[in-house]
């Protein structure tokens, strides 16, 4: 007599299972749905198991229902040799290797050949009663050919536990082992009803392992933001992860709601999260309506991304547009009418940006320099794709070229009007890249003075500038101080009088070789750290510019009070000088700055009239393209050289 509480167990954990899903809402996904629809297959099958063996123990073993009991074995037979297929392809979701099998002709041959055998055997087993068949007194037998689905089954076992090997790398440990526990207890269950007929375990066993899975794999508090029900940061990282380690192509549609922070501040965290989860429901109804699967992510600080892997760059486009008339609409929070600030971009991997690094960069910054306000930024479109590429990147880029040091130090001759001769020059840093070729200092250094890095780069430049007023001390140059910039965010250090003297005395330099330049904004600062880093290096003998005069506001008391020995103008009021009103303007504030004892440096002198004019107005240096550009060091030196008719050594 078959014993069919196995079966009767079998079915209570896959409903068990069935209900936590939808209770804990873990239907949404690839490998979620497909997880849905395995477990579906498998309690059908258990119910069919159980009617199929029902006979002669718990419903009578009759001619009259024969031809039932019949089609319940083939059922069963055509649903329990599915399992293992159906098993394969939920491993390709997990892994995520779901395009390579679309692509992989041969995968698909290995998948679906066996299962066809296994359908012919049963087809024709009414005509030659090989695999099954039950004798005159109603008895259920096995023929030879039923170890057709045996060979099968085991084909499909040696397959799967190689596919499981050669992707490893996609899944955990854990998941791993038991994504392959199924085989071995699948093996063991066959073994034990192929000798003993009584114990139906095979549906039991399979049970087991779902149960397994779904403990180990299907856990919501992985990739399930809690507060939106959308998948979470988490399950983001390692599915992008996963897509650039074997180059699967996918779409994403970012889309950042730039004025978070803002809305934090005025409504409740929990009323925040509330407003984020209606529009991630918005996010999710857009790409619905264009009937395009996309999977939702919320990155956290207002950022969501929804990711396909669908080649449909204009139902895409639809969806972004629909996304963009979503989210710009006013919502209603409380008594609050909240206007939302989103910017939208659509990108392709790897095209766009072929690095798992990369992309997490690029997602937490593309909002600072493409179009919010709802507009549809697409970068596989954008003319300028490559400066964005470059933007993504310029963080990782800065850092290479601080530990690999491949920053230049660039310098422009400044030219003395009372002497006549370049007697300094303005030290300038420059970044070539091998990948983007010459990056704009604009943007590096406003990336560095973001992530931190700028402090590294001004000690680079600090030990750079002084190892080369040293060469040209040794060598005779005629240069009587180099001038460089600090940053606002040096100017803050606490050890800055330590670091520069250090670097000083490293290369045995004098004070008065050594200018350092700070711009307006940075000494108007309020911060008391600023004007004593300036007082200690002023009282050790080093000269201060005041950089870029005349681009802000300019706080005369303040600067009063601050130890500058020269004052740079700014090279925009090095353009206007032909302007009447502002040369009586400039004129007025050169005898002012003059007669309180200030050198005057003009930047950005293009022309012979310029410098002419400035001359007349009594400026002591003069700096611009119409003497020279900056210099790589070997140039400048050369340039120095000859401008002093000293022979090249």
């Amino acid at each position: 007599m078959r014993i069919l509480y196995f079966d009767i167990a079998a079915f209570i954990i896959l409903v068990i299972i069935m209900i936590s899903l939808i209770f804990r809402k873990m239907l949404s996904g690839r490998a979620n749905r497909f997880y849905a629809v395995l477990l579906t297959h498998m309690i059908i099958t258990t119910i069919v198991d159980f009617w199929a063996e029902s006979y002669g123990v718990w419903i009578p073993a009759t001619e009259s229902n024969m031809p039932l009991r019949l089609v319940m074995c083939y059922i069963y037979f055509f649903l329990r040799n599915l399992t293992t297929p159906l098993y394969h392809l939920f491993i390709c979701t997990v892994t995520d290797t779901w395009h390579i099998l679309k692509k992989n002709k041969w995968l698909q041959a290995v998948l679906i050949i066996p299962y066809a055998i296994i359908c012919v055997t049963l087809l024709t087993n009414p005509f030659h009663h090989m695999t099954f068949y039950f004798d005159e007194n109603l008895v259920y037998h096995r023929g030879l050919l039923i170890y057709v689905l045996y060979a099968a089954s085991f084909f499909y076992l040696v397959c799967g536990v190689a596919y499981l090997i050669r992707y490893k790398k996609m899944v955990t440990n854990d998941k791993f082992v038991a994504l392959m526990l199924m085989y071995p207890l699948n093996v063991l269950a066959v073994l034990i009803q192929l000798f003993l007929l009584q114990y139906l375990v095979e549906m039991f066993m399979t049970s087991l392992t779902m149960l397994l899975v779904v403990l180990v794999i299907q856990r919501p508090e992985e990739i399930i933001n809690p507060l939106l029900g959308v998948r979470s940061y988490i399950a983001y990282t390692t599915d992008m992860k996963k897509a650039f380690s074997i180059q699967k192509p996918v779409r994403i549609v970012f889309v950042k709601i730039t004025n978070y922070r803002a809305l934090l501040s005025i409504l409740e965290y929990d009323t925040c999260m509330l407003l984020m989860k209606k529009i991630g429901a918005e996010l999710v109804q857009s790409h619905k309506e264009e009937h395009l699967p996309m999977d939702l992510y919320y990155l956290e600080n207002g950022l969501f991304a929804l990711v396909t892997e669908k080649e449909l760059p204009e139902k895409i486009k639809a969806v972004a547009q629909r996304l963009s008339t979503a989210v710009t609409v006013e919502k209603q929070v409380g008594q609050l009418q909240i206007e939302l600030d989103p910017c939208i971009c659509i990108l392709r991997c790897p095209q766009d940006i072929d690095d798992y690094e990369q992309l997490l960069t690029f997602g937490t910054s593309f909002h600072t320099y493409l179009s919010t306000g709802g507009v549809v930024n697409d970068l596989g479109e954008a003319t300028d794709r490559c400066m964005f590429r470059l933007r993504s990147e310029i963080d990782s880029i800065i850092s290479n070229a601080i530990s690999d040091r491949r920053f230049q130090m660039y310098y422009q001759p400044i030219y003395s009007v009372k002497e006549k001769r370049f007697l300094s020059a303005e030290a300038l840093i420059r970044l070539q890249d091998e990948k983007y070729g010459f990056i704009s200092p604009e943007l590096f250094i406003t990336a560095a003075e973001k992530n931190g890095t700028i402090l590294q780069i001004g000690d680079f430049v600090l030990d750079e500038v002084c190892a080369f007023l040293s060469r040209c001390e040794r060598d005779g140059l005629p240069i009587d101080y180099i001038e460089l910039n600090l940053s606002m965010n040096q100017c803050m250090q606490a050890d800055l009088k330590e670091k520069v003297l250090y670097y000083m005395n490293k290369y045995h330099l004098r004070p008065d070789q050594i200018n350092l330049e700070i711009t307006e904004t940075a000494a108007n600062t309020a911060q008391d750290i600023v004007e004593a880093n300036i007082q200690d290096l002023a009282k050790e003998g080093i000269y201060f510019s005041l950089d870029d005069y005349g681009t802000g506001y300019s706080n005369i008391s303040r600067i009063m009070s601050l130890p500058f020995h020269i004052v740079k103008l700014d090279k925009s009021l090095a353009d206007k000088v032909d302007d009447s009103r502002m040369k009586i303007l400039l004129k007025n504030t050169i005898r002012m700055l003059k007669e309180i004892g200030m050198e005057i440096v003009v930047e950005g002198v293009e022309t012979k009239e310029t410098l002419q004019q400035f001359t007349e107005l009594g400026c002591d240096y003069i700096q611009g393209y119409y003497f020279s550009k900056a210099l790589p060091e070997q140039e400048f030196v050369e340039f120095i050289r000859e401008s002093q008719g000293i022979c090249s050594s």
